[in-house]
């Protein structure tokens, strides 16, 4: 890069005054281990700075506002990264990851390199974050105004995070538009997560989103093993947090793996599912490093001849995107094709022919893949990474048969009423439940009251209509969170919630048993609903009133840990208390069961 045109200055040809450097030598930095939550690996480090216990400052916001109070916010934000810096490479120190700095925004034109004239590639790989509560608010920024800092952020050799998503004024609108390499999503959407259905839905939904974007996802303020397994199995990336690895002091008491994470891994009982599916069906395409000439291209679609794209990736193996063959038939029907991509005034990197893509886990189970990659965003495939580093392609054909193979498996075991799940999938969920002990789970059997009557007075054609009609009240309340539904047959239908508490997850179930309660009444005719029922024969023969449609459900809690439950038990547990929850003025009962 030109040093006249640079946007970045060396951090020597900046100092902090005097009172400020007094301050600054006070403070010390811990660091955060970042790690891989399917298998462990330590990914990064996060740069935490301490010790205001001996400032005037509260904390780091604190701090930088003090600093752009009095203009010298740049000198004293490249001070802190110095010291990080410092701390990550000391001789005989080994390399820990990414090191991850947070920046604030206010500070960014132009950025001094926190180290004095050095390669920003070298020694750890630097992250910087752009931390939302430090700055973006306050400084008032346009998200166009973002997302031209990170292109420039990136192109000077940073990869780029945003820090504290969610707590913020910006939005999925700048993720979109600034396309970071790391969205970490802020610690109030991962307390208590486990606990609580709506925190769920966001975090799941950003994950999709971010994933389809082909940014990786970083869960902040892990704390329990609950938290950690239900962000796992949403697809999210990395963790960091008390429940992965506790700050340290000295960055040489992190090593490759973070102990806590394998143990979590060890100790979760559930089956995978679809484990290894992925790592059939990828294709391990070569990809290109990003700084490869544009003149590259042609010898390796010439050499590729059967591949229409070519993976991009950036000196840490980490996906940037890929490069389409089509895009580049100005060059291949020209005369001059060699010499239009030599042409330094065009740009002799690949530059703006990289395309952007989804990126996907290798561990992530097929249904999670499906879901979210069969759209017209994942038209020119998947980029498939491991612990964060390419490690092949799943092409538009392998991601149809998968959606093909996944329909199939639906179809074979799917109500064709209500196209709920039936009972071979039912036993099956109600088999993972019952293994994965990290978790809470509300285990429900619901049937129809009175349906046999209602069934003959007005005909199948009504009594299908009330099926359907529970039915997508079901399917309502399973989107909303980690749910299951399913059909056992007939008017019997099983309900299941994981994670929460008993007193939600209850709540719930009575709101759709009363939701149920009121749409029945617009199944019967005046006259019925205005006696409260129909008049029609018992099983006995005699004439007598009966009540309109209900559901009644007993739930079953299963509380986290040992329980030694199994699905005998469990029906068992069912089946002798159908007649009270029949019986009760709500149509609920809830059990817990010990075995005995």
């Amino acid at each position: 890069m030109d040093a006249m045109n640079s946007p970045w200055i060396a951090a020597s040809s900046i100092e902090p005054p005097l009172a400020w450097e007094r301050i600054l030598d006070s403070l010390r930095h811990e660091f955060l281990p970042i790690v891989k939550m399917r298998t462990g690996r330590v990914h990064g480090v996060e740069a935490v700075l301490g010790g205001f216990e001996h400032t005037p400052f509260a904390d780091t916001l604190d701090l930088f506002e003090a600093a752009d109070a009095e203009d010298c916010l740049a000198a004293v934000q490249a001070a802190v990264h110095r010291k990080a810096v410092a701390a990550c490479r000391r001789e005989g120190v080994p390399p820990v990851g990414r090191l991850f700095l947070n920046v604030d925004i206010r500070a960014l034109e132009p950025l001094p390199l926190p180290w004095p004239g050095g390669n920003p590639v070298a020694g750890p790989g630097i992250v910087l974050e752009i931390a939302q509560r430090l700055g973006v608010p306050a400084a008032g920024r346009r998200a166009a105004d973002v997302e031209s800092m990170i292109r420039r952020l990136r192109d000077g050799g940073f990869g780029v995070g945003l820090d504290d998503f969610g707590s913020g004024s910006a939005g999925p609108r700048l993720l979109y538009e600034a396309q970071p390499d790391y969205v970490k999503i802020d610690a109030f959407f991962i307390a208590g997560i486990d606990r609580d259905l709506r925190k769920r839905a966001i975090v799941h939904a950003l994950i999709g989103y971010a994933h389809t974007l082909g940014v990786l996802v970083v869960a902040q303020g892990v704390t329990v093993a609950a938290e950690f397994y239900l962000l796992r199995d949403l697809g999210c990336d990395f963790a960091q947090g008390d429940a992965v690895g506790p700050p340290v002091r000295d960055v040489t008491e992190i090593g490759e793996t973070a102990p806590l994470v394998e143990a979590l891994n060890r100790q979760d009982r559930r089956k995978p599912r679809d484990q290894g599916r992925l790592t059939e069906v990828i294709e391990r395409l070569e990809p290109l490093p990003s700084d490869s000439p544009k003149a590259r291209l042609l010898d390796y679609f010439r050499v590729h001849d059967a591949q229409s794209i070519a993976p991009v990736v950036n000196a840490e193996h980490r996906p940037i995107g890929l490069v389409r063959e089509r895009d580049l038939k100005r060059f291949v029907y020209s005369r001059f094709g060699n010499e239009l991509l030599r042409n330094r005034g065009l740009g002799n990197t690949l530059g703006r022919l990289i395309v952007a893509t989804p990126v996907c886990d290798i561990a992530t189970p097929l249904d999670q893949v499906v879901e979210a990659f069969s759209s017209e965003e994942a038209s020119d495939g998947i980029i498939i990474v491991e612990g964060g580093e390419y490690a092949g392609f799943l092409s538009p054909a392998a991601l149809l048969r998968l959606v093909h193979e996944r329909n199939i498996t639906i179809a074979k075991d799917q109500n064709p009423l209500t196209l709920l799940p039936g009972n071979a999938a039912i036993v099956r969920h109600i088999e993972e439940a019952l293994a994965d002990q990290a978790r809470f789970h509300l285990l429900v059997y619901l049937d129809f009251d009175n349906f046999k009557p209602f069934n003959d007075h007005y005909g199948f054609r009504q009594g299908d209509r009330a099926i359907l009609m529970f039915a997508e009240r079901l399917k309502t309340l399973a989107a909303t969170g980690d749910a299951f539904a399913g059909h056992i047959g007939g008017d019997d239908f099983f309900l299941a919630l994981h994670g929460g508490g008993e007193p939600q997850a209850v709540v719930l179930v009575r709101e759709l048993l009363e939701q149920f309660r009121s749409d029945a009444e617009s199944l019967y005719d005046a006259a019925a609903r205005e006696q409260g029922g129909i008049v029609a024969k018992d099983r006995y023969g005699n004439l007598r009133l009966h009540p309109m449609l209900t559901v009644s459900g007993v739930a079953i809690a299963v509380a986290e840990g040992p329980h030694g439950l199994n699905p005998d038990l469990l029906n068992a547990a069912i089946a002798a208390r159908k007649g009270e929850a029949k019986s009760r003025p709500d149509k609920l009962c809830v059990a817990r069961i010990t075995p005995p």
